[in-house]
């Protein structure tokens, strides 16, 4: 069982904790707090105190799973004496005791725990709350019992009335004078001590519930008794470190998008300079003279453009010229077995999009669709507005896809070729414009394929690096 302390004291690790009378009456006592018998604690090292340990069982959310533990504090048993210590009139004094009716503070509490003195009242469950006058020892005894919200302790205030025969009036009279200030005392003690005690850590236990939900908190008011007092110290410091990491943490996240999509960009432009010198290569060996000179004019434009300025994001305009150059390359390679045509809405051509975007689509098209078939291929180019966003659109009349490979055409998958540039593209798209947009593959056998690529439509690039 892990420990966990508010300050850098160090604990003892020989301790059984879950044997501990704190741990298994908090594990059991629900969301009430549980206040134990004055102790010894041998918790930290080298130090044996007398505390009052109030416990009580809390959990918590960390990263999408639930946690479940007890949380105590350790008040000085000598706070306990301060507040109760104040005698009241004639002799009058408060004690404390827990809900079996043991005595947690009590003035004389070291003779009654010898057994030199008994307890001068009866048994506290033969008292009712509130105000009542009892036989003592020695006389009549005004008492009057309050009994402590969430802490589950009963003040009981004692006085003797012997001490106020001299008081000019009737013995009813008297009765009640004694009995009223009694009640005033104990009543304000009481709230005293509550106030002290418990709220403090119903605060500070609000507080953590609130953060754990994932909200804005303001820092935790640092009152109360001393060891509550720390524990909100150490509740806002934890907060005040969980806020720095959840920066960092998005620091680190931007970084990550912004290597993950160099890593990526990095793919696309080897992957298409090694065909295309392939392409170069094949016209060369077979004499090509002419073909070869306007093939590698259009791969200089392509990468000029690709590589001006060594944007993420260039204009609608732009990545259209740069797919033209590429299917002029691709042309000179295939010769008259397809044809395309590029429309485009003049109302997006100035909308960004991340660059190299259609290239890897229109190779997909060619190699695995309009390739494949000896005349007759088309493809067709299509910018347009769709509402609130930029959409592309890439359309063959190949030979299609199989639905197996269709349904898994956009996962990662290094180990196949098939659809590589479909799935580049498509984490690209994520990382640089958000989750929700990316790309959507609809294809039929025979009949052919569409690439429709969601962007979000604005006319000014995003920061470099990732999506906004």
């Amino acid at each position: 069982t892990p420990l966990v302390a508010t300050d850098n004291r160090a604990m003892r690790s020989d301790i059984s904790v879950t044997q501990q009378s704190w741990f298994t009456g908090a594990s059991t006592s629900g969301r009430r707090y549980l206040i134990s018998q004055p102790h010894v604690q041998r918790l930290y090292r080298g130090e044996y105190p007398w505390v009052i340990t109030l416990s009580r069982s809390v959990s918590w959310v960390q990263n999408g799973s639930k946690y479940y533990g007890i949380m105590i504090v350790d008040m000085n048993f000598s706070r306990i004496k301060y507040l109760c210590s104040r005698d009241l009139e004639s002799g009058g004094y408060i004690y404390i005791t827990d809900q079996m009716g043991d005595v947690v503070y009590h003035p004389k509490q070291q003779m009654i725990y010898a057994g030199v003195l008994p307890k001068d009242i009866p048994s506290e469950e033969n008292l009712s709350e509130g105000s009542s006058v009892v036989d003592g020892g020695g006389g009549k005894l005004a008492v009057c019992v309050r009994t402590l919200s969430n802490a589950a302790w009963r003040v009981v205030g004692v006085t003797s009335m012997n001490g106020l025969a001299t008081y000019d009036g009737g013995p009813d009279t008297y009765v009640e004078v004694a009995i009223l200030l009694l009640a005033a005392a104990i009543l304000a003690g009481s709230l005293f001590i509550s106030r002290q005690m418990v709220q403090p850590l119903h605060n500070l236990m609000t507080l953590m519930g609130r953060v754990s939900k994932g909200e804005e908190t303001a820092p935790a008011p640092v009152t109360g008794i001393y060891e509550a007092g720390r524990l909100g110290d150490s509740f806002n410091r934890m907060v005040t470190r969980i806020r720095q990491l959840m920066v960092q943490v998005r620091t680190e996240q931007e970084q990550l998008h912004r290597s993950e999509l160099k890593t990526l960009n990095a793919q696309i432009n080897p992957h298409f300079l090694y065909n295309t010198l392939d392409s170069v290569v094949w016209l060369a060996q077979s004499g090509d003279e002419k073909h070869v000179v306007q093939m590698v004019l259009a791969l200089s434009k392509y990468f000029r453009l690709s590589l001006s300025g060594a944007k993420d994001f260039i204009t609608v305009w732009e990545e259209l010229q740069q797919v033209e150059n590429y299917l002029i390359i691709q042309k000179m390679r295939f010769g008259d077995s397809f044809t395309y045509q590029i429309t485009c809405e003049d109302e997006v051509r100035s909308a960004q999009t991340p660059k190299i975007v259609l290239q890897p689509i229109v190779e997909n098209a060619i190699v695995h669709g309009v390739g494949t078939l000896s005349e007759g291929g088309k493809i067709l180019i299509e910018a347009h507005r769709s509402g609130r966003e930029l959409e592309f659109s890439v359309r063959d009349n190949g030979c299609g896809i199989k639905p197996d490979v269709l349904a898994h055409i956009l996962e990662r998958n290094p180990s196949s070729r098939s659809g590589i540039g479909l799935k580049n593209v498509h984490q690209r798209i994520k990382l640089a414009c958000g989750q929700e947009y990316g790309l959507q593959v609809e294809s039929e056998l025979d009949e052919g394929t569409v690439v429709r690529v969601r962007l979000p439509l604005r006319y000014d690039a995003p920061q470099k690096g990732g999506a906004e």
